[in-house]
């Protein structure tokens, strides 16, 4: 896409054979770089779940004053 828009080009068909590989390597980039960006997501969810669950249980564990 280009400034938010479909772009498409022609490819002369001599060249078909030579292109065809470079865009199935960059369809498999990028099905990895999204593999990642999904890993990541689930990493943070993790880690805000755990620091959440270690600051109650600190809060729980503090001494309350009594009174």
């Amino acid at each position: 896409m280009v400034q938010g828009k479909k772009h498409v080009e022609r490819i002369p068909e001599d060249w078909v054979d030579s292109v065809r590989p470079r865009v199935v390597r960059g369809r498999k980039f990028k099905d990895a770089v999204a593999e990642i960006f999904a890993a990541n997501a689930q990493l943070l969810a993790l880690e805000r779940n755990h620091s959440l669950r270690i600051a109650n249980l600190e809060k729980d564990r503090k001494p309350r004053p009594k009174g």
